[in-house]
């Protein structure tokens, strides 16, 4: 029984724990960027250059962080299923929740690096964007449709 209670834990740990570092990629389910919307956004090529510079180094470092939190949730796992020390299972769970913590971080650096690559008028419109793309998102999830979809379905 505590064997399975712990186990179960460890289950919700490992679903729950990476998605706060998935921010960046959360938000691009479609694989999709701000670079998508050149166009939209009147973006020059050296803003289109610098854009993809941060979005690279960033995409390499979660990767990298994706790496080392698979690893320590593997670890973690085999610990729990053998009893472990808890002091040391709490140690690795600080490794993880600290790494996390960096990912987000480093996100959410990425995030105001590329806001001011860009124009006020800019960063309006690619904030519309975004917002746009989240009701999406949250339309999708609850089954709302939305005015465009609603029209294509009258025809």
């Amino acid at each position: 029984m505590k064997k399975t209670v712990l186990l179960l834990i460890a289950g919700i740990i490992y679903l729950s724990a990476f998605s706060s570092s998935n921010l960046y990629s959360a938000e691009n389910k479609n694989n999709t960027s701000i670079l998508d919307y050149k166009k939209e956004l009147s973006l020059t090529d050296d803003q289109e250059k610098n854009l993809k510079d941060i979005i690279e180094k960033l995409q390499g470092y979660l990767g990298e962080k994706q790496d080392e939190l698979t690893k320590l949730r593997t670890e973690l796992n085999t610990m729990i299923s053998e009893s472990a020390d808890l002091e040391k299972i709490k140690t690795k769970l600080d490794a993880i929740a600290k790494i996390q913590v960096d990912a987000s971080y480093e996100t959410i650096l990425s995030s105001r690096a590329i806001e001011t690559e860009i124009t006020g008028t800019q960063l309006t419109k690619w904030r519309s964007i975004q917002m746009e793309f989240r009701k999406s998102l949250q339309d999708a999830k609850t089954g709302t449709l939305t005015s465009t979809e609603k029209d294509q379905v009258k025809e």
